[in-house]
């Protein structure tokens, strides 16, 4: 093999993503500390050359990530102060370098990250706040008028789980499903969205739907079936299981 073969093009990512993968490596290197805080949006825009949008889009990712703490006015946006543990980035990369080897699959990720989801929903229905349920029910409300748009939808189901996980009060859970979650969709995701179209966009919404009707409802044995349902339609399309 030829050395030109051994190098191909890098995977073409949107800009936002690159910002936000540099500040929390920031975090992870104790460079940017809880309690911190970040340069000006235009300070952001100048040092990383783009446009303020553009630094926006990644400061409200990192903000649905509970990794800073955006203000109003004056007050700016500050290092959240959050358990964010340089051990799980480890990890990621660990898992990365086993993707990559061939030494892991999809099917293994997404065993892993559907069992922790199950878990995540069940404490959910016995610890999240009225108003945390008031947002998961906003952002299915998100997805039902997304159905037409696959990136928006997608967006949108991942700040759904996001919450969800979030909405445990537990940081360990939260982390290491954003650490399965992350790596789901950046190997897999082109093939993801290669593979949706509205047909499938309606059973994932509709697995989203009962996932979430099984966490109001307080029955574990409902939630357990509406996450192996939602198990089933991600099966389904990236597997053909």
């Amino acid at each position: 093999m030829t050395q030109v073969a051994l190098f191909k093009p890098v995977k073409k990512r949107r800009l936002y993503e690159d910002i936000v993968d540099d500040i929390k490596e920031l975090m992870v290197r104790g460079e940017l500390k809880p309690g911190d805080k970040l340069p000006s949006e235009r300070e952001l825009a100048e040092r990383f050359s783009v446009g303020r949008p553009t630094v926006r889009e990644a400061i409200r990712t990192l903000s649905l990530m509970g990794l800073v703490e955006v203000g109003h006015g004056k007050r700016g946006t500050y290092v959240s102060d959050t358990a964010f543990d340089p051990y799980m980035e480890s990890f990621k990369q660990q898992v990365r370098w086993m993707i990559e080897m061939e030494k892991t699959t999809l099917r293994q990720l997404l065993e892993v990250r559907d069992t922790l989801e199950t878990q995540i929903a069940l404490l959910v229905a016995e610890r999240a706040s009225d108003a945390q349920l008031a947002e998961m029910k906003n952002l299915l409300a998100e997805m039902k008028e997304s159905l037409d748009d696959t990136d928006k939808y997608l967006e949108i189901a991942i700040r759904f789980h996001r919450f969800m996980a979030q909405a445990t009060n537990n940081s360990i859970f939260y982390s290491t499903w954003d650490a399965f979650t992350d790596l789901v969709f950046r190997y897999y995701g082109d093939v993801l969205k290669e593979m949706i179209g509205t047909d499938v966009l309606q059973k994932l919404y509709r697995a989203n739907e009962l996932a979430l009707e099984g966490i109001l409802s307080k029955d574990p044995d409902r939630i357990r079936e509406a996450m192996a349902y939602h198990a089933g339609v991600e099966w389904e399309i990236l597997l053909g299981d």
